[in-house]
């Protein structure tokens, strides 16, 4: 596999490993919004409403590389993600082709706990073949976070 895309494989030497502990410290959604682990996905999406990016860079680059991810490597969104990169994933975009903002922030925040899980040697799939296991569009939480 060396030399060669694989899409949907986690290359450990390339992924923003070194950040990775500063996203979702929790696993509680709502916990994390409140304690700056997690940017509102919204903020994200917009670019206002969340912390000042020039004291949080590297948590915003994680944000945009773990939803890129998601979006693009989900079963549920990945047949919508070129059309809302082409959209240039605006919010009303984002709406329109993904859907509700808060219940895909449920749905990525999973998705991140599990990517650190497999990343803190806690998933055997993941060091088989370099792929989050399915399904992590099952929230392990309620759409409100609690």
């Amino acid at each position: 596999m060396a030399d060669k895309l694989a899409v949907g494989r986690i290359d450990l030497n390339t992924y923003p490993v070194w950040w990775i502990d500063d996203l979702a410290t929790s696993s509680n959604l709502t916990a994390n919004l409140t304690n700056g682990s997690v940017i509102p996905l919204r903020a994200i999406i917009t670019g206002s409403g969340g912390p000042g990016m020039d004291q949080q860079f590297n948590l915003y680059y994680l944000h945009w590389w773990t939803l890129t991810h998601f979006i693009f490597e989900s079963e549920k969104y990945h047949a919508r993600a070129l059309r809302l990169a082409q959209s240039g994933g605006g919010l009303d975009a984002f709406k329109k082709i993904i859907g509700p903002v808060e219940p895909v922030q449920t749905e990525w925040h999973a998705y991140v706990r599990r990517l650190k899980a497999a990343l803190a040697g806690k998933d055997r799939e993941f060091f088989k073949n370099k792929q989050i296991s399915k399904p992590f569009e099952a929230s392990d939480q309620p759409a409100n976070g609690k």
